[in-house]
């Protein structure tokens, strides 16, 4: 038997008040509601009820669902969403659409995070996830211990579910210890055609065991994480990274250093992306000027198959920012940015890129005017320019933005973006319109039909309300 929608939310917000009233001191949830409109086909809602802090901590339950907006049945009843998910967030329990922090995170996405990511500062823990698209991952924390040691659950549709638990444990000093283990059957990876550029999982049970040790002493950080992968049809898999940074007045630099091997299949039967990543970045402040730059090189596994050649990428990227400003409301910021890429491989096949960007802002009071360029240049093709122009007010109640950009290259297109947004007490509305794709200057007969599916379009409404109880109607 399947529940009404309008049933389904009417009991999601009973429970929400009912769980989360505070009758003592008369406190009640406060709800948010987001409403967006997709090119005019897929509605997005979603329902936050953010519950009184109990003794523990504070809570949240979430609804969010996608639908096609014009998903109606012949009797005039709006058919079901497409996607939906329900989901309760705690001190002691977590479920429902969940994130992944800590050491889940380089678990499930090996090598992923660059230097100073936030992963390596975060305890080990599945958090809700509320952003409006509904998430693929499913799962359920249970705090044992709250802050200390957790039970968790993982599903996907299609791949299936990993158990497993988590230990954080403080020392003084800033010494932060985690320690995870996991255990899960993920199916057989099938890929489309013959060819796969890395190794299928061959199905069977596989467990994974993960430390961390974070170290914080200012200004220096440190940050190791050590993995390994194993089952029953799969050799042992081992994964390392080091995050290392410093932070000083006039300068912050980050470093980074990781291996994967081949072995390492994450706790969905994926293998990594890359096999050796090294990746510095440095940035300094000197009053109004701030400079960064960054390098790295990444070193692609070997393909599976017989007389393959490996891969791998160097990156150097380099930026400058001038911001300046007045008592009367006159600002300026400079902005410029260089990134340069090389690929090459061991049978000596090798690419080149480059692109640069400049931009500068002028502020004035509640007006801002916007002018950039770009170039992007690949080998020895022909170089692809582009120039914008962008011009925002800022009312007291809300903002306008539009945006005109001009593509020169071999097929020459225009690009055009608009944003409005009004914001109330606790409301506000906005409209997001624009073009995916560049759209083509030259263009006749059926493309200009064509045309159309290149724009896109958004409309979103969101609004938050404080329930009131009956002790405060009374006089």
């Amino acid at each position: 038997m399947q529940i009404p929608d309008g049933l389904r939310i009417t009991l999601f917000l009973l429970l929400g008040f009912f769980l989360g009233a505070d009758w003592a001191g008369c406190d009640t949830p406060a709800t948010t509601l987001k409403t967006e409109l997709e090119d005019l086909e897929l509605l997005k809602t979603r329902l936050l009820v953010d519950l009184p802090a109990a003794a523990y901590g504070p809570r949240r339950l979430m609804y969010v669902e996608n639908r096609n907006s014009s998903g109606w049945d012949g009797s005039g009843l709006l058919l079901p969403p497409t996607q939906w998910a329900v989901g309760f967030s705690g001190p002691l329990v977590t479920a429902g659409p969940v994130s992944l922090h800590g050491i889940f995170a380089p678990l499930y996405n090996p090598l992923a995070h660059g230097p100073a990511s936030e992963v390596f500062a975060e305890p080990p823990e599945l958090s809700l996830d509320i952003d409006l698209e509904v998430a693929r991952r499913r799962g359920m924390q249970l705090s044992l211990i709250p802050g200390h040691w957790n039970l968790v659950c993982v599903y996907e549709q299609q791949i299936g579910a990993q158990l497993g638990s988590t230990i954080a444990i403080s020392f003084g000093r800033g010494v932060d210890f985690a320690l995870a283990g996991m255990l899960s059957s993920p199916p057989e990876q099938i890929e489309d055609g013959w060819y796969s550029d890395r190794p299928l999982f061959p199905g069977g049970l596989i467990s994974h065991l993960a430390g961390s040790v974070s170290w914080q002493l200012d200004p220096f950080a440190l940050a190791l994480i050590a993995a390994a992968s194993g089952g029953r049809c799969v050799a042992g898999g081992t994964l390392l990274t080091l995050n290392l940074s410093l932070s000083t007045a006039p300068a912050d630099l980050s470093l980074i250093f990781g291996f994967c091997s081949p072995q390492y299949f994450t706790p969905e039967g994926d293998s990594g992306d890359l096999e050796w990543i090294a990746s510095a970045r440095i940035e300094r402040d000197f009053g109004a000027l701030h400079l960064s730059g960054g390098c790295s090189r990444e070193l692609l596994p070997l393909p599976p198959f017989p007389e393959g050649f490996r891969e791998s990428r160097d990156c150097l990227e380099a930026g400058i920012q001038v911001n300046s400003g007045s008592t009367s409301d006159l600002g300026w910021c400079m902005r410029a940015d260089a990134d340069m890429r090389r690929e090459w491989s061991t049978t000596g096949r090798e690419s080149f890129r480059c692109d640069v960007e400049a931009r500068s802002t002028l502020h004035w009071s509640a007006w801002s005017l916007t002018a950039g360029m770009s170039e992007a240049r690949e080998g020895k093709s022909e170089p692809v320019r582009d120039i914008r122009i962008a011009f925002g007010h800022d009312p007291a109640w809300g903002r306008i933005e539009l945006e005109v950009g001009y593509q020169q290259s071999p097929a020459p297109g225009l690009q055009l973006a608009a944003a409005f947004d009004a914001i109330g007490e606790d409301k506000r509305f906005y409209i997001r319109a624009g073009t995916e794709e560049v759209l083509p200057l030259c263009a006749s007969g059926d493309n200009r039909k064509d045309r159309l599916e290149l724009f896109t379009l958004r409309l979103g409404w969101e609004a938050k309300s404080q329930w009131r109880s009956r002790r405060q109607f009374r006089r």
